[in-house]
Parts: structure tokens; sequence; C-alpha cells
């Protein structure tokens, strides 16, 4: 695959910063916050995100893990991988604020089916998405509150997003062609 653009560790990381800051303002106390990383991509993001938003509201925040395995409509396409990471929430839904937390906004399906799974859980007082990149090419009429980079891509380029979370340094994002 042909590399059209590397995004480094230093653009990473200041992205993260933007997104805790505006999540900070949104949610200056923080109560009834949950952070939920949507399994895969969004797990090593969430656990980024908590830190940095621990640093500014002076306070942890709940994690949850939401596995979309059984709610994507693409089913018989890709069949459930081996690894499922099964939906993790340490506190009940009912009347938090669940920000769904993913490294990637493409078509809005992995949106659609993380909100399905976290209906199953109970029923929040409020949904809010957070995303590293966002690619555009919407399929479904989602758009993410807190958006750390916005990149126009094409549908048939593959974003790939490497979060080091041992090694920040070494993260990184490649656009390239398919």
């Amino acid at each position: 695959m042909l590399v059209k653009k590397t995004i480094d560790s230093e653009e990473i990381v200041a992205a993260i910063g933007k997104m805790a800051d505006a999540i900070a303002t949104a949610h200056p106390k923080a109560d009834n916050l949950v952070l939920a990383g949507i399994a895969n991509g969004g797990i090593s993001l969430c656990t980024l995100l908590e830190k940095e938003l621990a640093k500014r509201l002076g306070t942890s925040i709940p994690k949850a893990i939401i596995d979309i395995s059984f709610h994507r409509d693409d089913i018989g396409q890709n069949p459930i991988t081996k690894e499922v990471q099964a939906t993790h929430m340490a506190t009940d839904p009912e009347d938090s604020t669940i920000i769904l937390v993913d490294d990637v906004l493409f078509s809005g399906r992995t949106v659609r089916a993380a909100i399905a799974e976290v209906l199953t859980i109970g029923r929040p007082y409020q949904v809010e998405l957070a995303v590293l990149v966002d690619r555009g090419n919407r399929r479904l009429p989602f758009a993410a509150n807190y958006t750390g980079i916005v990149e126009d891509t094409t549908p048939q380029q593959k974003v790939m997003v490497n979060l080091d979370l041992d090694k920040p340094t070494e993260s990184s994002i490649e656009i390239t062609e398919a």
C-alpha cells in the first residue's frame, strides 16, 4: 500500500489534548461521566483520554469497554473474531453521560452499533462521541462532539491508527491508498 500521509506522535498528543480540553469544558464537574472505548480501536484512545481528563478535572473518570460485535450490520461479510472483548461498564449507565470513544469515524456504522450495545445495558441520560480522526464519507447521520483531527479521505483510502500506550512517541496514524 502506498502511504499518502503520516501523522506523527506530536500531532496525536496535541489532538488528544484538544479533545480533553473540549470535554473538560463541556463537563467541568465530570458528574456521571463515563468514557466508553469502542473495541478495539477506541480502547487505547479511551485510556489516553482519561489520563488527560484526570489532569484537567482533578479526578478520574470511569471507563467502559463497548463490544459492538453482535450489533454490526456487516456480520455476514465479517464474522465475529475470536478476540471479542465483552462489554464492561463499571457503573450503571442510567442517568450517566456516556462518551463513546473511537479512533476513526468513517461511515457511522460503528457508532450506530455502539449506541445499540449501550442501550442493551441501560438508558443513559446522554450519549456523546469523541473520535481521534474524522475522515468524512458518512453513510449514517452521525457527527462527533469531540474531534482531534479532521482528514478528508476517499472511501477507498485506509486510515490506520497505532496508539502505543507504553511508548507514546511511537504512536502514528497512516493514511494509505488501497
